[in-house]
């Protein structure tokens, strides 16, 4: 079945994207040199901000002092571990142990030489969180942070890490997601939110029921999200779309009944400036009509939002920004719209140790001179539609109801953090979406969920067309390829009758060869045959296993993929090998190339241990290893005609060598982002073939290297 997606959906006009960081055109990087400008010569001061602020009674008087002082300091450095890993314990007490205790004894010494080091320290109110009033320019730079640093960008390209600000953390706690959710992140690039929600999915439970669809509208944006999220954490249940977040299509099902979101993550764009500290240019672009221009869009995307939620459903909307026309203005319109249909949720007792501030229910609307604006009539004529009511606050009879209070800030001198605001909704809407359904069925007009306008579809036609590669499933109109069945069974003992051939696609309108195959799960793939023509889809699934270009060397022209071991390993019954760790700890290392980049290991170099794999034949499997401090390790490998490799990441290699307490000296010098295959194209444009790793790389499933 062919669901490619089309390109008739609206691509979101860049001019609505306010960026929070823009770089004058003088001051950017060359191409490929990090970007590093001097963060000192920003003048971290705006009076008129201060003003604002200080007019809004956002931040307590006998705090006013404190909050301005940490504003005018860089960001700390924040991180996470990834809590659906396995291993997370084990690697928790090896950061502990191998680099806190070091940078906490250098810290207390004169080594530090007054340069500020200070160990990380757990973030009370986040599991497996750390901060360290180190900023990330210092971790890049000093040497005595270099090992750690580099440590800290292996984890986080594997996935196992995330370097995420503090308080953004927070947004996604509060959704209480679980493994059978539909949630939505309606504004999701660059990821760093989305992948919490899929960590918070997969917890405790490795390949959950629910799905995850992350949007945003920046179609490029959409890539960095992809690169950033499911690369380094692949899964089956989530797909990836762009669109207009305040005109964001409808989920049907197969009889065309709608599908609402259990949870929705509505972090907006934003002005921003809870990111002061981070992004220092900001201090001389603010102005308050950044908010003013804002508020029409968040309010949009927002309502959006709550038309797509379930009844009983929760919604988080935040953003980095402190200005109440960005918060409690959105928040009390979408309440006052509501007719009862919403409310504000007391989370009061929810991340206790989170020091916070209430919502207010006053605030002042100022124009671009900072005059203060107290109607709507009372703005110049010239910009009078810049000014909307909504922008104003509620009146007392209203706030009394709202309960505004139960949003929250995060202030920058409380946590030495970023800024945030926080608002957790509840839908409790009277209708149900048997009512819904009623409504939808025979018509294309426009649909209501209580008090909401829902429309099946406001997809305008692309302003450009970009179409991406379509979403083909191997089972057509229940036909199924035998061949490729019984192949799976043969060598993998993955059974027929067990595993749900229905969820395995390809990207190609080519199916006879099979270059690469994807799985999703029974969520992500009524998704796609049931809702492709109605969104810009620009990736699902996750690849589970690779053809192999010789079929002369291994019995099965496929091999297994790291990336989606999760899937298939409760399917997987055959070519899983139990091995002891000197076997895998060699393994991992391989046999260094010229470059010390770590390659495949001879049997030979495993003396009597190489009877381990005399029963198994040439192609892919699995290699198992447990032990009581990191627990079960499954890895993809491939075993030669006379030498076996683990098919992982240089990274995962990385990691695993560390927590066995391994010398990465080796593997950490062969660090190069040119691939092997393009190494091998260049030596052969150069004259250089080297024949013998070339075999030998045929030999284990790679693709044969051609001048090209």
């Amino acid at each position: 079945m062919d669901v490619s997606p089309k390109s008739d959906s609206n691509a979101f006009e860049s001019k609505h994207r306010q960026k929070t960081c823009t770089i004058p055109k003088q001051r950017q990087p060359e191409k490929g040199i990090r970007q590093n400008y001097e963060l000192n010569k920003f003048e971290r001061r705006n009076d008129s901000l201060f003003a604002f602020y200080k007019k809004q009674r956002i931040v307590p008087d006998t705090e006013w002092d404190h909050f301005c002082e940490i504003l005018a300091t860089e960001l700390p450095s924040s991180f996470r571990i990834q809590r659906s890993l396995p291993e997370k314990d084990c690697l928790a007490n090896f950061l502990e142990q191998h680099f806190f205790k070091q940078i906490a004894s250098i810290a207390a010494t004169s080594e530090s030489d007054g340069v500020g080091i200070h160990p990380p320290k757990s973030v009370p109110f986040v599991p497996y969180a750390y901060q360290t009033k180190m900023p990330r320019s210092m971790l890049r730079r000093h040497p005595i942070l270099k090992e750690f640093h580099e440590f800290l960008v292996n984890e986080t390209e594997l996935g196992n890490m995330s370097r995420q600000e503090t308080c953004s953390m927070v947004p996604p706690l509060l959704l209480d997601v679980q493994p059978h959710h539909r949630v939505l992140d309606a504004c999701a690039a660059p990821g760093s939110k989305t992948m919490q929600i899929i960590e918070l999915m997969h917890e405790h439970c490795p390949n959950p029921e629910g799905f995850v669809l992350a949007n945003d509208s920046d179609y490029k944006r959409c890539y960095l999200l992809v690169r950033q999220t499911l690369k380094r954490m692949p899964t089956a249940n989530v797909a990836v779309v762009s669109h207009d977040a305040s005109q964001l299509p409808a989920l049907l099902d197969a009889n065309d009944r709608p599908m609402l979101f259990d949870r929705i993550l509505c972090d907006l764009i934003c002005s921003g400036d809870g990111t002061l500290r981070k992004n220092p240019e900001l201090w001389r672009s603010w102005d308050p009509l950044k908010s003013v221009n804002l508020h029409k869009l968040q309010l949009q995307i927002a309502r959006r939002c709550l038309e797509l939620l379930a009844n009983d459903g929760l919604m988080v909307y935040s953003t980095c920004s402190l200005n109440p026309l960005e918060d409690e203005a959105v928040i009390a319109q979408l309440l006052r719209k509501s007719n009862g249909t919403a409310e504000l949720v007391d989370i009061s007792d929810r991340l206790k140790e989170l020091k916070r501030m209430p919502g207010i229910s006053e605030w002042k609307v100022f124009d671009k001179e900072m005059n203060e604006v107290r109607a709507v009539d009372d703005v110049r004529a010239e910009s009078r539609r810049l000014f909307k009511p909504s922008m104003f606050p509620p009146t007392l009879e209203e706030a009394s109801q709202m309960h505004l209070e139960r949003c929250f800030r995060i202030l920058p001198h409380l946590h030495d953090s970023g800024g945030f605001f926080v608002a957790l909704l509840r839908k409790k809407g009277p209708k149900s979406e048997n009512d819904f359904q009623r409504q939808i069925d025979g018509t294309n007009a426009q649909m209501t969920i209580g008090p909401f306008s829902f429309r099946k579809s406001t997809a305008k036609r692309a302003r450009f067309s970009n179409k991406e590669d379509p979403f083909i499933f191997l089972e057509e109109n229940g036909q199924r390829d035998d061949r490729f069945v019984s192949e799976l069974d043969t060598h993998f003992g993955i059974s027929p009758s067990e595993f749900p051939h229905s969820n395995l696609l390809v990207r190609s309108h080519n199916t006879e060869r099979k270059k690469e195959i994807y799985f999703v799960n029974d969520a992500i793939r009524d998704f796609l045959r049931f809702n492709a023509k109605r969104f810009r889809i620009v990736n699902a699934g996750v690849g589970v296993l690779k053809r192999i270009v010789s079929d002369k060397v291994a019995q099965c022209p496929y091999r297994l993929k790291q990336d989606g071991l999760r899937t298939l390993l409760p399917f997987i019954t055959k070519k899983i090998l139990d091995i002891p760790m000197d076997v895998l700890i060699k393994i991992l290392k391989g046999q260094p190339n010229k470059d010390n980049s770590s390659q495949y290991l001879p049997l030979t170099e495993l003396g009597d241990q190489k009877t381990l794999f005399e029963d198994i034949s040439v192609g892919s499997l699995l290699l198992r290893f447990q032990n009581d401090f990191i627990g079960v390790k499954i890895l993809c490998a491939w075993k030669g005609q006379n030498s076996i490799s683990a098919f992982v990441s240089r990274e995962q290699k990385i990691h695993l060598l560390c927590l066995f307490g391994e010398n990465i000296s080796k593997l950490m010098e062969s660090k190069d982002n040119t691939s092997r295959r393009e190494k091998g194209r260049q030596m052969i444009k150069n004259g250089e073939e080297d024949k013998g790793t070339t075999k030998n790389n045929a030999e284990n499933g790679e693709e044969e290297m051609r001048n090209e």
